[in-house]
């Protein structure tokens, strides 16, 4: 069942853990209680002596209860601490990994959207605040409430005009703390709502710390950094200002001044009307407001903790509960026996229903274990294309199939597994570059990775490293070079083998040399699976079984190299510049002029 909001998020956290949730505030509870036993035994004790009576049995008996008595308290102490410690700890790891969770199965769409500095400021931050708050600012305020219930029920022990007070003074002083928390919320929403920004700022400067030296930037990021941090500076002043006007506490001091004085006039009085006050009950009075006094006195901090955790914990049931427009319903047939025919069908895309079509009534077949090239401008929606075949977006308009199956009733499990893509944006992590081959596959023997590192032409460098293998790369491949980076991204392809392998512009950063290498290592196996490559590479092109090419979202041109370099305007602009092409066949120069398609 869905939380309505972070406070019922929180709540359905503990309860996965009753034991120890009923420990922590029920011993929260006790310890206070245990602490009234000094002071009424003390109060009783001074009363003895004061009247004469003397150092007796009774009082030597007190004395050794209160010496059992703290060592008791101690151990309370100690275990509360314990077991709410490991309480807030639990919850919160809990909480980060479901927050974690939640995004590695987010779609891309979603994504697409979001701020990595922001996710990371709730990430370690707001479940930071959230732990406070339960250990020990809840716990705390478990305290105060029993030490209320104490005063009172003692008050009515004297006399009733006191424990009436007492509850007028209780009702005003939680009624004052609820405005108080009320008021102090969207403070202490905007002083996180500033950390995030703060985070965003560090870690963006962080990524393109490149790009800022190249350009010589640093003033610039500098101020930038500047400006957000003092954005949260005045943030955190003025949410500071409002939790240190914590007016609840002035009602505590009416019911300390009201109640005092009111036990004082009624044991100077003789009056038989009047209820009598001794000297034991003045103290015992005077004790149990003193420990009131001074629990509230750190209430406020109690307060200022719990706003700001439920700011935080609203932070993350947002993102959590949050609706995932580009989220869709997993399928439940599995893509090992399937045929790898690809086939699109009028498929047509959009990132978003307020933005433009990427792709327009895009319709082709690829047969299995066929090599396709896609080829076309800047813009004109190849790797979008990729991205449909992955399904890690969905087509707006159309159907997408592999062996007649439409591609949204495979498992994702089956279909990651089918397909490997060795993506334009090369992505590494900071790990060995062992670990970083066999991402997909982390079950993958060492003989395995470098069978797959030979293929990609990346055997030979690695073996040149420091560490070979077990060479740390720097976090996003930063100690490689572009065209090892690719090589590296190749073999992790590779080594999956899958049905179906995208290569997403993966020659890019190559040199020639090492292009060719590559192209002569996997030819035989580009034979056994069905092949997607997008490059402006003419040596790649021309190998390939079928070439289609984009424009603008749409197909302009299909067929084989020597077919459209004879036949297609488009086909021939890509490459005129640089190649001495064949001329272009008359009879279809006037239909291509006019935008018409040639296949």
């Amino acid at each position: 069942m869905k939380p309505k909001n972070g406070l019922h998020w929180i709540i359905k956290y503990h309860l996965k853990f009753p034991l120890k949730t009923f420990y922590t505030y029920f011993t929260a509870i006790l310890e206070v209680v245990l602490f009234t036993f000094p002071i009424r035994i003390s109060a009783r004790v001074i009363n003895q002596v004061i009247e004469g009576g003397g150092f007796t049995i009774e009082i030597r008996q007190d004395i050794f209860f209160l010496l059992g008595l703290a060592f008791i308290q101690a151990i309370i102490f100690f275990s509360i601490s314990f077991i709410n410690e490991i309480l807030a700890h639990r919850i919160t790891t809990d909480m980060t990994q479901e927050f974690f969770e939640t995004l590695q199965y987010r779609s891309l769409t979603y994504h697409d959207k979001q701020d990595v500095g922001n996710i990371m400021a709730i990430a370690t931050g707001d479940t930071r605040t959230i732990n406070i708050a339960l250990s020990p600012a809840t716990r705390f305020v478990f305290s105060v409430i029993s030490v209320w219930v104490l005063n009172l029920i003692n008050a009515f022990r004297v006399h009733w005009s006191l424990g009436i007070i007492g509850v007028v003074i209780c009702i005003l002083f939680y009624y004052s703390s609820i405005i108080y928390a009320k008021k102090l919320a969207p403070y202490a929403s905007n002083t996180r709502q500033q950390f995030s920004n703060v985070s965003q700022m560090t870690s963006s400067s962080l990524e393109g710390i490149r790009e800022i030296k190249g350009f010589r930037s640093e003033l610039w990021a500098k101020r930038r950094f500047i400006k957000t941090s003092n954005a949260l500076q005045d943030a955190e002043i003025r949410e500071g200002k409002k939790a240190a006007w914590f007016y609840p506490h002035l009602f505590v001091t009416l019911y300390t001044a009201s109640v005092i004085a009111l036990s004082l006039f009624f044991a100077s009085q003789s009056n038989p009307v009047l209820p009598t006050v001794n000297l034991e009950q003045i103290m015992v009075i005077s004790g149990y407001i003193l420990m009131l006094t001074g629990i509230c006195g750190e209430f406020d901090w109690a307060m200022s903790f719990i706003v700001r955790a439920k700011a935080a914990a609203d932070r993350l049931y947002n993102i959590i509960y949050d609706s995932d427009l580009g989220e869709f319903q997993e399928g439940e047939k599995s893509l090992d026996t399937t045929s790898t025919d690809l086939e699109f069908r009028n498929v047509s895309f959009k990132y978003s229903p307020h933005e433009p079509f990427v792709l327009k009534d895009i319709s082709f077949k690829i047969r299995e274990n066929q090599t396709v090239a896609i080829v076309g401008g800047p813009g004109s929606g190849k790797s979008t294309l990729t991205k449909l075949i992955q399904r890690l977006y969905l087509p707006t308009e159309g159907e997408i199939l592999i062996g007649n199956t439409s591609i949204t009733d495979f498992t994702n499990q089956s279909l990651r597994k089918a397909i490997s893509t060795v993506e334009q944006d090369i992505f590494l992590f900071n790990l060995p570059v062992k670990d970083n081959i066999r991402f997909g596959k982390p079950e993958a023997s060492d003989k395995m990775v470098i069978d797959a590192a030979k293929l990609a032409e990346a055997h030979e460098f690695i073996m040149e490293m420091p560490e070979q293998y077990d060479t740390l790369i720097g976090e996003r491949g930063v100690r490689l070079s572009g065209g090892q980076a690719q090589r590296i991204s190749i073999a992790r392809a590779l080594l999956i083998n899958p049905k179906i392998l995208i290569m997403d512009d993966a020659a890019a950063a190559l040199d020639a040399k090492t292009e060719i290498k590559i192209q002569k290592a996997i030819t035989t196996i580009l034979k056994t699976r069905t092949t997607i490559i997008t490059t402006h590479r003419l040596a790649i092109i021309s190998k390939a079984d079928k070439v289609i090419i984009l424009d603008k979202g749409k197909i302009v041109g299909m067929g084989s190299h020597e077919e459209l370099i004879r036949r297609n305007h488009f086909y021939r602009r890509l490459f005129e510049q640089h190649y001495e092409l064949p001329s272009l066949e008359a009879a279809h120069e006037e239909l291509l002029e006019q935008g018409g398609r040639i296949f």
